[in-house]
């Protein structure tokens, strides 16, 4: 994940930075109103300043439902929690919001409890929002995490990330308050942890054209090395194999469940004969199996004084998030360990350990390492997955070190590559840039490996 996002506008375009109001959304308006005559950074501005104005609104609705939340007082105290609706106002409110704005009962319900959450606990996050900073993703995202906390503690993650959550998407932002919930509160995220184990399950969905979801609740480590285990064979089945990763996959998953061949299978073998796709056969690609794969591999960071006992900070467990530190632990005791050096000042990897039983190519996963997920600032796709792309491109002149190189998922490497009026640049400290063809500069850097107990806390927000 990348908490450290930086966004640079041109100068001239200032929409995107007023404080959004009722005046500011009539001067966008007109602005942009004959959008065919605006030219491309104007429309960028004016997305951006509009996006801005539905969050004002928004967080204005909020504070008038918090007011009429206190107009509408419990009925008795039922002893709920501090964040449910029914504990701070009148179990009825909901349903005359409902009736008002034509939603469900739940609904209204919901939007209650956020304006109260809000209103009551999270003031700060109500500003961010009135303010055009974050949207209601966002504020759902951390009340939602803020829920089940007291008061102070509360306050304490909000106060972790509110700062940086402007920049972040709404992944990235659910990623730094899972760091900074554990983080606050280590006790309660392992009674979580269990509690939310207890829970594991397999779900069957009815999906529309003939097919269905199966859907499986499963501790982070077993669905992670699960999810890899099946990427394993997929790769194995081979280039020539005509289906992509994700038909792979469920194929694959249909197999293993039910010991047959899965029909979808078949279907893609005989659309295979029926074209004549490749050299390779319709009955090839059902009979080929996978190549044999070793133990899946689970990667976990975590700080050496957590492994030790010494504090609680949370780990990470890649291809997922943060994990309390029990887990992270339990997974460390029956793996093998390699040896991460990073710069405490910062979070940056420094070097990757070689000293492990089958060091894989040094170079390659040093910067997969560094970087963790895929460096466009909006994207979370896991390093592992990602191509490593040359920032100068090899033909001219670029080299293969680790200053030239980042990992970027195949869509974004391909942005990069064909995309027209795009540039993708990478300055001293691993901080790479995607320059779009309206001249925004957005920028990421390496991955932050302090743990959430090491980094400072954030800075106070800039004035909104």
């Amino acid at each position: 994940m990348f908490d450290d996002v930086e966004f640079e506008a041109p100068p001239e375009a200032p929409l995107s930075r007023c404080r959004p109001s009722g005046w500011l959304a009539l001067e966008v308006d007109i602005a942009v109103a004959n959008p065919c005559v605006a030219d491309d950074a104007e429309l960028i501005e004016a997305i951006v300043a509009f996006d801005r104005q539905v969050s004002w609104a928004q967080a204005r609705q909020a504070r008038l439902l918090a007011e009429f939340a206190r107009r509408r007082p419990p009925d008795t105290d039922q002893g709920a929690q501090r964040s449910s609706v029914a504990s701070s106002c009148s179990e009825f409110a909901a349903d005359e919001v409902a009736l008002a704005l034509r939603l469900s009962r739940m609904a209204a319900g919901a939007r209650l409890g956020v304006a109260v959450e809000l209103d009551s606990v999270l003031p700060e996050t109500m500003i961010a929002w009135e303010h055009g900073r974050i949207d209601g993703a966002k504020v759902r995202a951390i009340t939602e995490a803020c829920r089940h906390l007291p008061a102070e503690q509360a306050r304490a993650v909000q106060h972790r990330v509110l700062a940086r959550a402007p920049e972040q998407t709404q992944g990235q932002l659910r990623a730094a308050l899972a760091r900074a919930v554990i983080a606050i509160d280590p006790d309660g995220a392992e009674q979580r942890h269990r509690a939310a184990r207890r829970e594991r399950r397999v779900v069957l969905n009815p999906e529309p054209e003939a097919m269905a979801s199966l859907w499986a609740l499963l501790p982070a480590p077993d669905a992670v090395a699960a999810y890899e285990h099946l990427g394993q064979l997929a790769r194995g089945l081979g280039a020539s194999d005509p289906r992509g990763m994700d038909a792979r996959r469920a194929d694959l998953l249909t197999e293993l469940l039910t010991g047959r061949r899965c029909a979808a299978e078949q279907c893609c073998a005989a659309e295979q004969r029926d074209h004549n796709r490749g050299p390779t056969s319709g009955a090839d690609v059902v009979q080929r199996r996978p190549s044999p794969v070793g133990k899946p591999s689970v990667q976990v960071t975590a700080p050496i004084t957590m492994l030790m006992g010494l504090d609680e900070a949370p780990g990470e467990l890649c291809g997922y998030g943060p994990i309390p530190a029990g887990l992270a632990r339990e997974i460390a005791a029956e793996g093998t360990w390699r040896r991460l050096l990073t710069d405490p000042r910062s979070g940056t990897l420094l070097d990757y350990g070689r000293k492990t039983y089958r060091p894989p190519p040094g170079l390659a996963n040093h910067v997969r390492a560094r970087d963790h997920h895929c460096r466009s600032p909006v994207c979370r796709r896991s390093a592992a997955d990602a191509d490593l792309d040359h920032t100068v491109a090899w033909s001219e002149g670029g080299t293969t070190g680790e200053r030239n190189l980042y990992a970027g998922c195949r869509h974004h490497h391909r942005l990069k590559t064909h995309a027209r009026g795009w540039t993708v640049t990478q300055r001293p400290g691993g901080v790479v840039s995607f320059v779009t063809p309206t001249g925004h500069r957005y920028s990421s850097r390496p991955h932050d490996y302090r743990s959430a107990l090491s980094q400072p806390l954030d800075p106070d927000p800039p004035p909104f």
